[in-house]
């Protein structure tokens, strides 16, 4: 696609500084590229010593820009054209010390000039050592930039460069331009203005103060949607189980750990008025147990005190919400509309026979529940559910008396999927 044909509002700057991540800024440029953008790319001096300005210029299609004195483009104030030009800034990866430049207003290279002289939103792909990211300098940095209306994708949480593992991964190429795509649409679509609450996350069932039984759930599926449709310009409250993710930024968190303390959390919410769409994304733990201990067992005690534990089902938080504020509410009340998630095992089998199956699961769930439309997926399966950075499934959602299905296709990042599912819910009835 020729630059020409591309839709207009899609002109991305992309500035690359000096971190280990920088190595994997020609596949964001390739994938902005895939998306319909038009990329121009800065590299910092640092950047220079992780990836070549000639890969970079060769995928974007576009000489890279370096030197903020460069005298072929500063006879027309190259810096200020540059900063005119994008709708959007992204900075990935970005460092520790161009977070804290742009934070103080410094303008010593081209990178930092451009973010202090641009207009253009600003999305940030933080990369770092954890220790650096925890660091109150850096923390102070952030808050400052996102008071001043900078947005944030990631960091991740993983296996660093030095040898740490903790937050401070740059997050994957396709979880920014999914993000840098929302960003761009933000209140042009069908969800501006509506109010979404999501729930995210495990819970935690306590057998003693220390120890508990709980879930696979990291919570980026629901923290995904969270942010895409915050993005989309919802008003987006989430209720988050016990994980380690940073908050969307622009989006309500209110933090929970037992299953009795997310359904408490998100009648407050509901009673406060109807939202568009509860997003019930949690992985609720089943089971609650009568009287744990109210102190921290020793390892005899804990073993002899195992098989004796009273289990008890716990609350179908999904199916007592829609009674009292969605599809049960009562006739003529103001009512929210619930979208449900199923993590469902199916055995192994021709790929229609799978769907067939994943259907009649979720079908029976969605009419349990009363709920308005249910996201079901195969545990177990490849780039599927928990732990996975991608997620795939089937969308089933009322059509009057029917259900409509909606295939995502293959596993794809979790917060493209998320885009994905609020088209899809933005066109159900």
């Amino acid at each position: 696609m020729s630059h020409g044909t591309r839709p207009r509002g899609r002109r991305v700057l992309l500035i690359v500084s000096g971190g280990i991540a920088a190595y994997k800024a020609p596949e964001l440029v390739r994938a902005f590229v895939a998306a319909g953008c038009e990329v121009q790319v800065v590299m910092t001096p640092a950047a220079e010593a992780f990836v070549s300005a000639l890969s970079l210029a060769t995928v974007s299609t576009r000489p890279v820009r370096t030197r903020l004195l460069d005298p072929e483009e500063e006879g027309h104030v190259g810096h200020i054209e540059l900063a005119d030009w994008p709708d959007l800034v992204v900075v990935a990866p970005a460092t520790a010390d161009l977070l804290a430049r742009a934070t103080h207003g410094l303008a010593n290279d081209l990178a930092a000039t451009v973010l202090l002289a641009t207009r253009a939103p600003v999305l940030w792909a933080p990369a770092m050592n954890t220790n650096m990211w925890r660091h109150p300098a850096t923390q102070d940095n952030l808050a400052t930039l996102r008071a001043r209306g900078a947005e944030f994708v990631g960091p991740d949480r993983g296996q660093l460069a030095c040898g740490w593992i903790g937050e401070g991964r740059m997050i994957d190429p396709p979880l920014i331009v999914a993000a840098a795509l929302a960003r761009l649409g933000v209140g042009r679509g069908p969800w501006a203005g509506k109010r979404v609450l999501v729930s995210a996350g495990p819970t935690r069932t306590y057998i003693d103060p220390v120890r508990f039984v709980t879930n696979a759930s990291t919570g980026a599926m629901g923290f995904a949607l969270a942010e895409a449709a915050q993005r989309a310009g919802a008003a987006v409250t989430l209720v988050a189980g016990p994980v380690e993710l940073a908050t969307p930024a622009g989006v309500r968190r209110v933090d929970v750990e037992t299953a009795a303390e997310m359904q408490a959390a998100l009648e407050n919410e509901l009673s406060q008025g109807p939202c568009d769409w509860v997003a019930m994304v949690a992985a609720v733990q089943d089971l609650e147990i009568d009287g744990g201990a109210a102190r921290k067992l020793e390892k005899a005690e804990l073993l002899a005190t195992l098989p004796t534990l009273a289990w008890r089902a716990a609350p179908d938080i999904l199916a007592a919400l829609t009674v009292r504020f969605g599809r049960g509410a009562a006739p003529g009340a103001p009512r929210s509309r619930f979208l449900g998630f199923a993590a469902q095992t199916v055995e192994d089998g021709p790929e229609d026979r799978l769907q067939q199956e994943l259907i009649r699961l979720g079908s029976a769930k969605l009419r349990a529940k009363g709920a308005d439309a249910i996201f079901v997926n195969r545990v177990g399966a490849p780039g599927v559910g928990f732990a996975s950075a991608t997620n795939a499934g089937l969308l089933l959602a009322r059509d009057g008396d029917a259900i409509a299905v909606r295939a995502s296709g293959p596993p794809i990042a979790k917060a493209a999927l998320a885009a994905w599912l609020l088209d899809a819910l933005a066109a159900t009835n």
